[in-house]
């Protein structure tokens, strides 16, 4: 019966994340379009990124069905791109062999290696983890599907925001209204460095300072959108 209440109470968090992503990816995707800097398609995909960025800080989640979901997309995903990424010559039937082969092999290994690798509330739920999924989603979006600097710089915001929004959202949690005080898991979410991980806090630093020097930043959108939200009227 307890395994059943957990599992409902995951889900049920899971729907709350993903109905937060919504909502407040939303609300920024609004003006961006009634600007003109949005057209209808890039503003739903930037909705979806919101939500997917919403969703990222659980991926190292043991019972989290989004997680294996994720990395079985991933296992499929992956391997396409990097095949179509590469010139080759060979037959359609051994790149469609190399690709099932290598999707079958990774989603039968990559999530168990990944989980063994990390704790839930651990690297995965710092701001600089949200900070290198926005970069990487610039980067992947420019260098691997062609998208311009601005949009490919909204898409990296949108993950980054998503993200965002999730870690805020479990700090809100771990207090609790009724007695008005801290749970124990307050602090957990939204921080800086995993103090159990310092060398792959570390890492992840450097890492993240790298990408802010290769990734193909459009520096005048974030100015435009503060001209945007900062001449709204609200009444």
């Amino acid at each position: 019966m307890l395994y059943f209440q957990q599992k409902e109470y995951i889900l049920a968090l899971f729907q709350q994340h993903v109905n937060i992503s919504v909502i407040s990816s939303g609300i920024i995707i609004v003006p961006l379009h009634s600007s003109g800097m949005l057209t209808t398609n890039e503003s739903l995909i930037a909705l979806g990124l919101g939500v997917i960025g919403g969703m990222l800080p659980d991926l190292d989640s043991n019972n989290s069905k989004p997680t294996q979901i994720m990395f079985q997309l991933l296992s499929i995903f992956f391997p396409l791109v990097i095949l179509l990424s590469i010139e080759q010559t060979l037959p359609i039937l051994y790149i469609i062999s190399i690709w099932l082969g290598a999707s079958l092999l990774l989603n039968l290994t990559l999530l168990d290696i990944f989980l063994k690798l990390t704790v839930h509330r651990g690297i995965f739920h710092t701001i600089p983890m949200s900070l290198f999924f926005g970069q990487s989603t610039i980067l992947i979006s420019h260098h691997l599907i062609g998208v311009d600097a601005t949009f490919s710089s909204l898409s990296g915001f949108f993950v980054f925001f998503g993200f965002i929004t999730h870690l805020v959202l479990d700090e809100i949690y771990s207090i609790d209204t009724k007695e008005m005080k801290f749970k124990s898991s307050f602090g957990t979410a939204l921080k800086f460095y995993d103090s159990n991980n310092p060398f792959g806090t570390f890492v992840l630093y450097s890492i993240v300072f790298y990408l802010f020097y290769i990734m193909p930043l459009d520096k005048t959108l974030y100015d435009q959108m503060f001209a945007i939200f900062r001449d709204i009227k609200i009444i």
